[in-house]
């Protein structure tokens, strides 16, 4: 189904939904569609305006997985030297070690020191308390060392010509808390289904964007026009919403590609935040009125 356009409306959400490149296939796609055409009580509100399976030799071929987890990959491959001040002063928190003293290493580093494959090291199980997420960057305390975004290289390497990607875009015209009932219903429906062992595991399965900015990364990551082109980042909606109210299309861009930034708050204190995080599950406008408040890079 090719791409409708954009919609003018600031109260709508154009909400992408992809299939994580392991989990793609006929049973999980017809799961979700099905979900979503058969929910009467959502009919009038929710309208796919996009539907592709983008082929897995045009995905390597464009590095469409790359840069879309060009950030998550920016850290497995640096490690400590990514982390900010404010990251640094929450791994303490976090987990009680000064990070200095800690021996933190990016996925890459940390597959060549432990000796492990990339699907083992994705594999591996630790408890609760040994893992967190900082600005959206994950880290897994294991055999004395903090790994960071221990799954991206299990996610490259099964990323390959024969891996195709089915991906939608849904206009909602509910709020993100109404949403959520139908992510629960295809939660469960996969449950059900035996795709996921229990709901809580959709996200091994299929990714939705969480808020207007990723909004934009993941049609910029899966909206296409055709086999040759993506669709333009103006004819996605969060994005002309942006622009037609005086955001530069670099701003736009540069924030999309390094969301970690400072801002403002409303009490008139600083705080360093992950910009998809700060407008997780936001409307426009308030999306808008948030990113109007980071602080320029000195």
């Amino acid at each position: 189904m090719p791409y409708a356009g954009p919609c003018d409306d600031p109260a709508v959400q154009d909400i992408a939904i992809y299939l994580r490149p392991e989990a793609n296939g006929i049973k999980v796609e017809s799961t979700i569609l099905k979900n979503i055409h058969d929910n009467d009580a959502y009919k009038k509100a929710l309208r796919i305006v996009y539907l592709a399976n983008l082929p897995g030799d045009f995905i390597v071929a464009n590095h469409v997985i790359e840069e879309h987890y060009d950030v998550k990959i920016r850290f497995a491959r640096l490690g400590r030297l990514a982390f900010t001040e404010a990251m640094k002063r929450e791994f303490t928190d976090c987990f009680g070690l000064p990070f200095e003293d800690a021996s933190v290493l990016g996925a890459f580093e940390a597959l060549e020191k432990l000796g492990l494959s990339a699907e083992e090291l994705f594999r591996v199980w630790v408890p609760a308390e040994h893992f967190t997420k900082i600005h959206r960057q994950s880290v897994k305390r294991y055999n004395g060392h903090f790994i960071v975004n221990y799954d991206i290289p299990a996610l490259l390497h099964k990323n390959s010509d024969d891996t195709d990607i089915f991906s939608m875009i849904i206009r909602s015209y509910l709020p993100y808390r109404e949403f959520h009932r139908l992510i629960n219903a295809i939660n469960h429906a996969l449950e059900e289904e035996r795709i996921i062992s229990n709901p809580g595991l959709y996200s091994h399965v299929f990714h939705y964007s969480k808020g207007p900015f990723e909004q934009i990364l993941d049609g910029i990551g899966y909206l296409y026009e055709d086999e040759r082109r993506h669709v333009e980042p103006d004819e996605m909606s969060f994005f002309r919403f942006l622009l037609e109210r005086g955001i530069d299309r670099e701003q736009i861009s540069e924030a999309i590609h390094n969301p970690i930034m400072l801002f403002r708050m409303p009490d008139g204190t600083e705080r360093e935040m992950h910009l998809f995080e700060y407008t997780f599950e936001d409307a426009f406008p308030q999306a808008l009125e948030k990113f109007s408040r980071r602080i320029p890079p000195s």
